[in-house]
């Protein structure tokens, strides 16, 4: 079987999109973005869409939310391409399972990142300080966990953007926007101490905040690394989008409204970060089932 017929059935769905739903075209293509790479991991995998059981599809949903770079929102949005178009297939007989109860929003929270509690924080935070570039990896966690940046914010954020003395930071988020962070007592020491007793040494040849150790800016495959170094002991699939997540739960956690965390986060729009409160209710019903008394004592009863 010639594996083109997943592309063709892809073009056959954005021909479609385009004529019958009158789609504009930069909607089109970020349609065929996302479907892209699903279309190649069926390739990839040797399977005609016909085939594709419910477990399979479950596998590349889990696979695609665990790349480092998707925010929860870019998963929401691939999960909604990919439902329109396996919802066409169905119409047209080449797919047969029911895309209903798989690609439910609720259930995106199955799939997100993970995030971390406040001891992880502190064991991540107490790993970096224990290891062999203290400060600056110190630094690098303080600006994706403390200011809740994008892992793109925080390597290209600049010297000119952070105000230690009325403890601001000014990251550009998407869209060329620039939104102001407040900085706690911590973080601003801890980027101080980086700022003035780490980073001269590396003999900075920009004036990036986070740099490697030839005073270049830091690459993503280079945060990354740092990222599993201190996350290693934790069981949990750690990316530097964790740390952002992260954040936001925690915030949310100590009530903070959510216009609020919109603002911080740089989000244009509040369903973004509405996400986040979908995940929080799960945790917050997960939380419940483990600690409320009358909860552990049917547990213990069953």
């Amino acid at each position: 079987m010639s594996m083109s017929l997943n592309s063709n059935r892809m073009d056959s769905y954005l021909a479609f999109l385009g004529v019958e739903r009158n789609l504009s075209p930069a909607t089109i293509q970020s349609y065929q973005e996302d479907l892209r790479h699903f279309v190649a991991w069926l390739d990839e995998i040797n399977l005609d869409l016909k085939e594709l059981t419910p477990e399979k599809l479950d596998e590349f949903l889990t696979l695609t939310a665990g790349q480092e770079e998707y925010s929860p929102t870019s998963i929401a949005r691939h999960f909604s391409s990919l439902r329109g178009f396996l919802k066409y297939m169905q119409n047209q007989g080449e797919y047969d399972y029911s895309t209903e109860s798989m690609l439910e929003r609720p259930k995106l929270g199955h799939y997100l990142p993970q995030y971390l509690t406040r001891e992880e924080i502190d064991s991540v935070f107490e790993s970096a300080a224990n290891g062999k570039n203290p400060l600056r990896d110190t630094a690098l966690f303080e600006l994706m966990y403390s200011a809740g940046l994008r892992i793109s914010e925080t390597l290209g954020i600049k010297l000119s953007q952070l105000d230690l003395d009325n403890e601001w930071l000014t990251p550009i988020g998407k869209g060329n926007k620039q939104r102001l962070v407040p900085l706690g007592s911590k973080a601003k020491e801890n980027l101080k101490a980086w700022i003035e007793l780490g980073r001269p040494l590396t003999h900075p040849t920009t004036d990036n905040i986070i740099l490697n150790s030839r005073g270049k800016p830091m690459s993503r495959m280079g945060a990354w690394k740092i990222v599993q170094l201190h996350t290693m002991h934790l069981s949990k699939q750690v990316s530097p989008h964790t740390f952002r997540h992260s954040f936001a739960t925690h915030c949310l956690e100590a009530g903070m409204d959510l216009r609020v965390l919109q603002e911080l986060l740089g989000h244009a729009d509040i369903s973004t970060t509405q996400i986040y409160t979908h995940i929080d209710k799960e945790f917050i019903k997960q939380e419940h089932r483990m600690h409320h008394p009358r909860e552990t004592a049917r547990a213990a009863n069953k």
